[in-house]
């Protein structure tokens, strides 16, 4: 570590939610796609990145990725629980982990 420079504090700054989708749900992941879209632009100030998440061979969505720009793991949970996807019920399991953006293009290069 560069002695001149000031520590760095690694404390999550976001909330990563990863969700995955139950068996036999891209019916139900179709049907409210169109309102999910329109939620999404809701929420954009709150957002990080959000996208789908594919089978290896990249032909189905077999879930959901979001990075909420906050670290209270419940006020993630309120944006996710008024996306109308979660109102669909098609995701098997849904998991809130904190996190913080320290290296990438996402960050500009590194936060140390």
């Amino acid at each position: 570590m560069n002695e001149g420079r000031a520590r760095i504090s690694f404390v999550p700054t976001h909330v990563a939610v990863i969700c995955h989708d139950g068996p036999d749900s891209q019916a139900a992941r179709k049907a409210a796609a169109q309102d999910h879209l329109r939620y999404v632009q809701t929420v954009l100030d709150q957002l990080a990145l959000a996208g789908p998440l594919f089978s290896p061979d990249g032909q189905r969505m077999i879930g959901s990725l979001y990075v909420f720009k906050t670290g209270s793991l419940d006020e993630a949970r309120r944006w996710l629980e008024a996306d109308p996807y979660f109102a669909a019920g098609f995701w098997q399991s849904i998991d809130y982990r904190p996190f913080l953006p320290a290296a990438g293009d996402f960050v500009g290069g590194t936060i140390w």
